[in-house]
């Protein structure tokens, strides 16, 4: 962790007690344990009124949501380069594109950029694109 994650805020202690008051909720949907709501209006009440209590959770509580941001956000860019990056590519290839001009790289010693004379004028300047 970096060093301003490792300081914990009132604010986020007051979400990390928040955070335990709607997990409290979800579970009395689930069970139907009355004491779950009882214990979802105590939670709230030291959330409101003394949020630093919930200091070794909110630590826990964040540590556990950067983790899994961090293990879902490479699960979904994973995903999404084999779905869609990697189908246009090989079509490409299998049309015979060769957009960075690889093959004239290899049989070419001299550069493969574009050389361009032209000199800009304001006019270039109105539609860039």
């Amino acid at each position: 962790m970096q060093t301003e994650d490792k300081i914990i805020s009132v604010g986020k202690c007051k979400d990390s007690g928040l955070a335990l008051v709607l997990i409290c909720l979800l579970c009395f949907q689930v069970w139907k344990q009355h004491l779950l709501i009882l214990l979802a209006i105590g939670l709230l009440l030291v959330a409101m009124t003394y949020p630093p209590i919930f200091k070794p959770f909110a630590r826990l509580w964040f540590a556990l949501g950067t983790t899994v941001g961090a293990v879902v956000s490479k699960i979904v860019l994973t995903v999404i380069f084999f779905l869609v990056v990697y189908p246009v590519a090989l079509l490409r290839r299998l049309m015979g594109k060769d957009s960075m001009q690889v093959k004239s790289w290899e049989k070419e010693r001299d550069s493969v950029f574009r050389k361009r004379d032209h000199r800009c004028v304001p006019k270039d300047l109105e539609h860039p694109y």
